[in-house]
């Protein structure tokens, strides 16, 4: 999907010290980092970074967004994209009394330790579960969200660094696509109790990382030097409307059908 002409995101320069091969190989992860459409939450680390920028759009839950029944939302809590990483796909049941079912994940620096030779990917896939809440539950958290203000659209165009901290949800309400997200410490992201509603979605044990002290968020900000971290580093630019720019110019790589939850497994 494209809105504008001017990019979603800007790779920034990697470490000077790191070798030019690995560096080459780095940016070359990075233009397909963004070049594909998303078709929504994937165990596959591969297709997760093909797709990331179209799955942050929601791109996919827009295309269906006056075609499905049922309420969808998809919420992501980045706390720098190489170290920590939460997601959330609900789908809701209107005939099971509004009833909804949380896929969620927690993707953390790669962990060696989980890699296993029958699954060479595992090291990065994630830690997955999955959640079923009553419609009055799901009702609770989705009037919590809004008291906080976690709907409410950007007032103005955003800059998210990927080594930054925010909070982004978007999704398919009432048949009507709607676009947020919430870099910290502006408001009303200042202090994790913005972060609470999201423990009644999670249904993992994975601790989320401690928020750093609002005067250190800045060395996250647009024009600073990255932290000598490995790892892709990247901008997005968004306003109420999403991303700004292409985010899938490559359109869909990701077969469907059978093939699809083959190679996704």
């Amino acid at each position: 999907m494209m809105r504008r002409s001017s990019p979603a995101h800007r790779p920034l320069a990697l470490l000077a010290r790191r070798p030019l091969p690995l560096v080459a190989v780095v940016l070359l992860g990075l233009g397909a980092l963004s070049g594909c459409a998303a078709i929504g939450p994937t165990d596959n680390p591969v297709a997760r970074k093909l797709t990331w920028f179209s799955y942050l759009n929601g791109d996919d839950l827009r295309d269906r967004c006056a075609t499905e029944g049922g309420d969808r939302y998809r919420v992501v809590f980045n706390a720098d994209y190489n170290r920590h990483v939460r997601t959330y796909d609900i789908t809701t049941d209107p005939a099971d009394g509004g009833s909804a079912v949380v896929e969620a994940r927690v993707i953390e620096a790669t962990n060696l330790a989980r890699l296993t030779p029958m699954d060479p990917l595992s090291a990065a896939r994630g830690e997955t579960g999955t959640l079923r809440l009553t419609g009055p539950q799901f009702a609770s958290v989705l009037a919590r969200l809004k008291d906080q203000g976690a709907f409410e659209p950007p007032a103005t165009t955003l800059r998210l660094p990927s080594q930054g901290v925010y909070w982004l949800i978007n999704g398919c309400r009432g048949g009507r696509w709607f676009f947020a997200v919430h870099p910290y410490p502006a408001s009303p992201f200042r202090d994790a109790a913005f972060l609470e509603p999201m423990r009644a979605l999670d249904p993992k044990t994975v601790p989320f990382p401690a928020l750093p002290a609002a005067e250190d968020a800045a060395s996250a900000a647009p024009g600073h030097r990255n932290r000598a971290d490995a790892g892709v580093s990247f901008e997005l630019t968004a306003d109420r409307d999403g991303l700004i720019g292409p985010t899938a110019p490559l359109g869909a790589w990701w077969p469907e059908g059978t093939l699809a939850e083959l190679l996704n497994r």
